[in-house]
């Protein structure tokens, strides 16, 4: 896909940004989505899945005052993203499943000069749903969020500028390790 007078933000106050035209970019990339179901037993199925985006976006043109930026990467896009896990299932009702996220660096500036780390991310969750009589189902599931309780930016804003003494606010981070747990109940007329 290529756009022309693609807008960038910038910050140029504290919580205020405007948009500055980043003439003509090109995005390129690809996508694969893979998934395989093994059926282990009459009860007992595991399901494999993966998907990975790659993203070689780039500025094509883009010339602000006195610098440059063409041929950069485009800012606030990770090269590589990669999400991929396994899930086991029962016709009995219990199940679990297992996620790794990997993010690439992320161009935080126009100017390639500041990059956010890379960053993986591993989640887990074991439930049990069960459908007690017809129309009445109960589920009851717990799971970790970041199992390795890895430091990371969750999102982050391009191009951030400093006001009122503060450093630049480039990195909204991702939760600690966490836990959750849940339970729903069903009914359906």
């Amino acid at each position: 896909m290529d756009i022309k007078n693609l807008l960038v933000a910038q910050r140029v106050g504290d919580d205020q940004f405007i948009g500055k035209n980043a003439g003509s970019t090109k995005h390129q990339g690809i996508d694969l989505d893979l998934s395989y179901k093994i059926k282990l037993s009459s009860t007992f199925d595991i399901s494999l899945f993966s998907n990975y985006t790659l993203s070689d976006h780039s500025f094509v043109e883009f010339i602000d005052g006195d610098n440059n930026y063409s041929g950069n990467p485009l800012t606030g896009v990770p090269k590589n993203r990669l999400n991929t896990g396994i899930q086991m299932i029962s016709t009995h009702g219990l199940y679990w499943n297992t996620t790794l996220q990997f993010v690439d660096e992320i161009s935080l500036r126009d100017e390639n000069t500041l990059y956010s780390d890379a960053f993986t991310v591993l989640n887990t969750r074991i439930g049990y749903k069960k459908e007690f009589f017809k129309g009445f189902t109960a589920g009851l599931d717990f799971g970790i969020n970041n199992i390795a309780d890895k430091k990371y930016a969750q999102s982050v804003l391009i191009n951030a500028g400093s006001f009122g003494g503060n450093e630049p606010r480039y990195f909204y981070p991702g939760n600690d390790r966490n836990f959750y747990g849940g339970l729903k109940l069903t009914f359906q007329l």
